[in-house]
């Protein structure tokens, strides 16, 4: 046998374990990149861990905290970013972001810009108040609490902890718990001493579709008024309700017409919803929106339009367009007034 072949043997079992460690190496890379080997536990000053981010930012990537800030002197403020990166996937990956704001305590109900379609959402029962879609959520904190207020506040503003997935979706339920956990965390940071509101909800409500013509939205004798109605213009269609199991209830009529108009009735007897829009002095019957005082407790009652409702309502006059709005209003609030055991009394 040669000298060399021991030699020879040598050189190859050497150049395969550099082989394999190259491998090893870059599979380890790989794994750096591309998951949450040996990553971030907790993020968003300690408001949320990885499990909790993960759930909602799923698919390849590394999480990220991109951005965070929480500050408590002369006010307490937070904000927080997190998001999937990765060094083999092209474009922006999904973004979670976080924030205090200070808004109307039915900031959500309505119809807004960034805050749309109301009776999408699911609504939190059996713990903190809020809703939640596939992009976005909301929890209102306490009031009155010890760094609650700002050189910019209102007094009629409460705060609330936002929550907005970009380039992504999540499912409900994962988006509620992170929400709530942050609303934990800066109601610390707010100085709230009473936190025992903001508990993880014991399920969602969410949406159902309701097409009878009585008994819309799932409201016992209540149907649109024909004042409301326009022939070929706002015609009676579907309508689309969060059901009966969480405290705040949505509906959101789909009128048949140019442009599609849509009309929102929203009633909740949550306490945290009440208080806080009783807050706001320019809530009142006359703005769709107010809060009656009823025997079991307080009802707050709400009607809002979609700008292609509100044209036509317009283009019928002002004296149509008073007459409409306030017989839905009226319309909705006795239904619901009788059927939460608090009669408003005929008008």
């Amino acid at each position: 046998m040669s000298a060399k072949t021991p030699r020879a043997r040598r050189r190859r079992t050497v150049a395969g374990l550099a082989a394999a460690l190259v491998l090893l190496g870059g599979a380890g890379l790989l794994a750096w990149w591309n998951t949450d080997i040996l990553g971030q536990d907790r993020f968003c000053g300690d408001a949320l861990n990885s499990s909790e981010v993960s759930s909602v930012l799923g698919g390849p990537g590394r999480l990220a905290q991109s951005d965070l800030y929480e500050e408590s002197d002369p006010y307490y403020s937070f904000s927080c970013k997190v998001q999937r990166t990765s060094k083999f996937l092209g474009g922006d990956q999904p973004l979670l972001e976080a924030e205090l704001s200070f808004d109307k305590a039915d900031f959500g109900l309505g119809s807004s810009r960034l805050w749309k379609n109301a009776s999408a959402s699911s609504y939190f029962v059996g713990g903190a108040t809020g809703a939640v879609s596939q992009t976005q959520a909301w929890v209102l904190l306490p009031t009155g609490c010890a760094k609650e207020v700002r050189p910019a506040s209102q007094h009629a503003d409460v705060p609330v902890l936002k929550m907005n997935l970009t380039r992504g979706r999540s499912s409900p339920a994962a988006l509620a718990r992170a929400a709530v956990s942050t609303a934990q965390h800066v109601a610390e940071g707010l100085g709230c001493a009473d936190t025992t509101a903001l508990k993880m909800p014991s399920r969602l409500q969410g949406p159902v579709d309701d097409t009878a013509p009585a008994d819309a939205c799932g409201m016992k004798g209540f149907r649109l008024p024909e004042a409301a109605l326009f022939k070929g213009k706002a015609e009676p269609g579907t309508a689309r309700v969060t059901g009966h199991g969480s405290l705040t209830r949505v509906c959101e009529v789909m009128l048949q017409g140019p442009g599609g108009p849509r009309i929102t009735l929203t009633v909740s007897n949550d306490p945290a919803m009440t208080k806080g829009v009783r807050r706001d002095e320019t809530a009142t019957q006359g703005s769709g929106r107010t809060v009656t005082a009823c025997s079991p407790g307080d009802l707050y009652v709400a009607v809002s339009f979609n700008d292609a409702y509100r044209d036509v309502l317009l283009d019928q006059g002002k004296d149509a367009y008073e007459t409409a709005r306030a017989a839905l209003f009226n319309s909705y609030r006795h239904a619901v007034g009788k059927e939460y055991g608090c009669p408003t009394g005929e008008e």
